[in-house]
């Protein structure tokens, strides 16, 4: 995550955001986005996903370490569940759910594929 602090820092100075402003337009005490900026305290997510929407820091940028691991995670667990509704195939509304999780697999399979790069 230290990688993604020093982000937080550098794009808010690159956009001329002050520290004070930030931590106003967050609603936190401007010493503890100080703190989070600089890796003393960690970063809530109301604090990353504010600077993603404020300063348009990326999300993948944000969660860049932790992005892999949770896509492949995600992945397992989507293949554990399908195999699961494959097996109940004969339950009623199985055939939707089942349809849903292949999208959704196919999506973070893609995800991985495109972040493993």
């Amino acid at each position: 995550m230290t990688n993604a602090l020093h982000l937080l820092k550098s794009y808010r100075e690159r956009t001329g955001v002050s520290l004070q402003d930030m931590a106003t337009f967050i609603g936190v005490d401007t010493g503890n986005l100080s703190k989070v900026e600089h890796g003393k305290l960690d970063a809530s997510i109301l604090i990353l996903f504010s600077y993603h929407l404020i300063l348009k820091i990326p999300i993948e940028k944000l969660f860049k370490n932790h992005y892999p691991e949770i896509i492949k995670n995600c992945l397992r667990n989507g293949l554990v569940l399908k195999d699961k509704l494959l097996d109940e195939m004969k339950a009623p509304h199985i055939d939707k759910r089942l349809i849903l999780v292949d999208t959704i697999i196919d999506r973070l399979l893609e995800l991985d594929k495109n972040h493993g790069r």
